[in-house]
């Protein structure tokens, strides 16, 4: 028999017979619970809560009949992918008759325990929450963008950078960011906007060293960067900020197509393509390839490889931005 597809996003989460939550990411899992659990309370059911890893035999049908309290049942299941032989072997039989008047809800952080489940739920056509780590910041920043459009907000392009530069690494500060700008701010969001807010974060304040190094700009840039130096920033993420915007800028580097294109091919958002794209244009290709070997050096000195890492990052501010004014 043919699997259907059932993993859907958690924007599209809803109540039903069976539904799990699959993946590991903190924000999306609480957000499709939330979701699942606000809708299926419209019922007014009973709500029962168990953990799969101390699961009893028994203990999954008990709680889906029907009682005198109600017809209506939700039924949250935590840790199944470290369940026990009894929960597997009871889930299993259940879905074969599922109690249509009841949720049964159940939580799979990831890994291979409860294979046979998941292959079931799939084949019965029941659905799966797409909850999986956000593992890059292209698919980060999508998610922001679902947040603002589900909002009927805008925030323009330079404005979507500067978030990411100052929450992209992290789901839940983005997302919280994403909620202060929605709730605190009125029209469209902006660069500046963004800067009110998070603009002394150490991501942001690394990105700005980054984006004043790579237009040449060396006063400025080592001006920052000793500002952030003074104020108790590491050396290490400020090195990474700089070397990030190098290695966007020789990805886009010699390549033809739409920014939308070429995103997906190499796993950035088109904003970042479309910046890569309009900075690497002032570079000369030989200066951008030193300038990612100085990269390396660089982060190698200030991870423990050389003896001063401020003198380290102040040396590789320098060197990318007189590398920058290489014609």
């Amino acid at each position: 028999m043919a699997v259907k597809k059932t993993l859907v996003p958690w924007s599209s989460a809803k109540p039903a017979p069976v539904v799990m939550i699959s993946g590991g990411e903190s924000v999306l899992v609480r957000m499709a619970k939330d979701r699942i659990v606000s809708a299926a309370r419209k019922k007014d059911p009973e709500e029962i809560e168990f953990d799969a890893a101390a699961y009893q035999s028994g203990e999954l049908a008990m709680a889906a009949s029907p009682s005198l309290f109600s017809s209506a049942k939700l039924i949250i299941v935590d840790s199944v992918e470290k369940c026990s032989e009894d929960f597997l072997s009871d889930a299993l039989a259940y879905l074969d008759e599922p109690n249509d008047d009841a949720v049964v809800l159940l939580m799979h952080a990831g890994g291979n325990r409860g294979a046979k489940l998941v292959k079931k739920i799939d084949a019965a056509g029941f659905p799966r929450i797409d909850a999986a780590v956000l593992k890059n910041e292209s698919d980060r920043a999508k998610f922001a963008q679902s947040r603002f459009k589900a909002a009927k907000r805008r925030i323009d392009e330079a404005g979507m950078a500067a978030l990411m530069s100052a929450l992209g690494s992290d789901l839940a500060e983005l997302n919280a960011g994403v909620d202060q700008l929605i709730e605190d701010t009125e029209g469209t969001i902006t660069a500046q906007t963004v800067d009110q807010y998070y603009g002394g974060r150490v991501e942001a304040t690394g990105f700005k060293v980054a984006d004043a190094a790579v237009a040449g700009d060396a006063k400025n840039a080592l001006s920052l960067l000793r500002h952030a130096l003074s104020t108790g920033s590491d050396p290490v993420p400020l090195v990474a900020a700089v070397a990030m915007k190098l290695r966007g800028m020789a990805k886009v580097q010699g390549f033809a197509g739409s920014s939308g294109e070429l995103a997906s091919e190499l796993k950035m958002a088109p904003w970042q393509v479309d910046r890569a794209r309009r900075e690497v244009r002032r570079w000369n290709e030989v200066a951008l390839g030193q300038s990612l070997i100085a990269a390396a050096e660089a982060d190698e000195a200030v991870k423990g490889g050389g003896r001063d890492p401020v003198y380290a990052v102040e040396w590789f501010v320098s060197e990318v931005s007189r590398l920058a004014r290489v014609r």
